[in-house]
C-alpha cells in the first residue's frame, strides 16, 4: 500500500530525523507516519483522533490506527531522543551562561469519557482520578510530565502514565531523578505540595539539586524544637516580623523560617500572603527551599521558573490533542504520547535554533502551508489533470 502524503518530503522534518538516526532505527513507512503525524499534530484544529492525521495521508484511518497499536517500531527510542536531546541542550546552555537548570515535575488528568458498562472495547488502564483543575474525580489517565529548563528555553523530557498500582508519585519521581544530568552550575527541582518529602529531597541531593517545592500548611516545623503545625505558627506571627517581596509583579508578605521539619534536618520555608490578605489564613501559601543560602527573594522568583509545565499542558491539550485521543489500547496511547513529545520537541527545537513552543508551532504551520501550495502549483507546471489533484487532497 502506499504511504505517500498529499505533502512532499518536508526537508526540514528529514533532517531533524536524520540528525537523530530515525532512518537507520524506522523503516520508510514507519518515518511516513512520524511524519504525517507530526504535520497534523501542528495544523490548526486538531483534536487528536485518528481520522485528523487522516486528512494528511493516503492511507485509511485503520492503517494509522494499526500503526499505533500493531506497528513493528519502537517507541521507547523516540523517547529517549527526547530525553537525551532536552538534558544535553540544558546542560549547554548551563555551561554557557552559568544559569542553574531546573527540572520540573507535575501531573494532569486526560479526561475521557466513562464507558457503559456495555462497552465492549474501553479504554485500558483509565481509572477515577483527582483532578484539581475540576476540583473533584474525573474519569481518564493520570499523566505525570517532565520538563527540563535553563534560561528562557523549557523543553519536555518525560511524558508517561502514572500508575499507582507499582509506583507513588513519589517513587516515580525519584526514579527519574536518578536519570538527571549532574548541573555545571547549579540545579533546582520544582514541585508542588504533592512532592515535596525527604525521599524525593535526598535522591536529588545525590544528582548535586537542591529541592523548591510547596508546602501544606498542615506540615510539622520545629522552631526551637517546639513541634506545630505551619498554619498554626502562621497564625502568630508578628507584622513587625515580616517584609514585602515582589515577584512578577506582584507583592507579598513573607515571612522566613530556617529550621528542622519532620524528616527534613534543615531548610528555609517561606510563608506567603499577598499584600492586601496578611494573616488571612486561605491566602496563606508556603514554599520550602533546602538551598538556605538563597535569599528570599530568588527563592520566589525560581518557584516561578515552575509556571511553564503549565503552559505545557494548556498547550499540549489545545493543539497536540492530549485530551482528545481516542485510541484504546494502552500500547497505542503510550504510543501516542511519545509521538507527542517529539513533536513538541520539533517545534521547539527542531528549526533550525530554539524557539518557544508557540513560535515554532506558528513556523511548522507556515511551513506546511507553503509546501502545500507548492506541490499544487508544480502539479500545475507539469499538466497533472485537476481531477487527480482533487482526488489527492481528498476534495474529489
Amino acid at each position: 500500500m502506499s504511504h505517500s502524503t498529499i505533502l512532499p518530503k518536508n526537508e526540514a522534518m528529514f533532517n531533524f530525523f536524520k540528525s537523530h538516526r530515525l532512518p537507520l532505527y524506522f523503516s520508510k513507512p514507519v518515518l511516513r507516519h512520524i511524519q504525517e503525524f507530526i504535520v497534523a499534530a501542528t495544523a490548526k484544529g486538531y483534536r487528536g483522533k485518528i481520522v485528523d492525521i487522516a486528512e494528511w495521508s493516503s492511507v485509511h484511518r485503520t492503517s494509522i490506527g494499526h500503526f499505533l497499536s500493531h506497528g513493528v517500531w519502537d517507541e521507547s527510542y523516540i523517547q529517549k531522543i527526547v530525553k537525551q536531546e532536552s538534558l544535553q541542550f540544558v546542560v549547554a546552555h548551563s555551561q554557557k551562561t552559568e544559569q542553574p537548570i531546573f527540572v520540573i515535575h507535575d501531573d494532569t488528568v486526560c479526561n475521557k469519557t466513562k464507558p457503559s458498562s456495555q462497552a465492549q472495547r474501553p479504554i485500558e488502564q483509565a481509572d477515577f482520578h483527582f483532578s484539581h483543575l475540576e476540583g473533584k474525580s474525573v474519569w481518564g489517565h493520570q499523566v505525570q510530565a517532565t520538563l527540563v529548563q535553563c534560561g528562557d528555553h523549557s523543553l519536555i523530557h518525560d511524558v508517561h502514565q502514572y500508575d499507582k498500582t507499582k509506583l507513588s508519585k513519589i517513587d516515580d519521581a525519584c526514579e527519574l531523578a536518578k536519570t538527571m544530568a549532574i548541573p555545571p552550575k547549579s540545579g533546582y527541582a520544582l514541585v508542588d505540595s504533592w512532592y515535596t518529602c525527604a525521599k524525593l529531597i535526598n535522591t536529588y541531593a545525590a544528582r548535586g539539586y537542591q529541592l523548591i517545592g510547596a508546602l501544606k500548611t498542615n506540615r510539622i516545623l520545629y522552631p526551637q524544637g517546639i513541634r506545630v503545625r505551619l498554619d498554626t505558627f502562621a497564625s502568630y506571627v508578628n507584622p513587625k516580623e515580616v517584609h514585602l517581596v515582589t515577584v512578577n509583579g506582584s507583592s507579598y508578605w513573607v515571612y522566613r523560617y530556617e529550621g528542622a521539619l519532620n524528616d527534613i534536618e534543615n531548610a528555609v520555608v517561606l510563608f506567603c500572603w499577598p499584600k492586601d490578605a496578611f494573616q488571612v489564613s486561605k491566602a496563606l501559601h508556603a514554599f520550602l527551599c533546602t538551598d538556605v543560602s538563597l535569599e528570599t527573594q530568588t527563592i520566589l522568583a525560581y518557584y516561578s521558573k515552575r509556571w511553564p509545565i503549565e503552559i505545557f499542558f494548556r498547550q499540549a491539550k489545545g493543539n497536540l490533542g492530549f485530551n482528545g485521543y481516542q485510541v484504546r489500547s494502552i500500547r497505542s496511547i503510550e504510543r501516542f504520547w511519545a509521538l507527542l513529545s517529539f513533536t513538541h520537541l520539533y517545534c521547539t527545537m527542531g528549526l533550525g535554533k530554539p524557539l518557544l513552543f508557540g513560535e515554532g508551532l506558528r513556523k511548522v504551520r507556515k511551513e506546511v502551508k507553503g509546501q502545500y501550495i507548492r506541490w499544487i502549483y508544480e502539479c500545475s507546471r507539469n499538466g497533472v489533470p485537476l481531477e487527480d489533484v482533487l482526488k489527492r487532497l481528498k476534495a474529489a
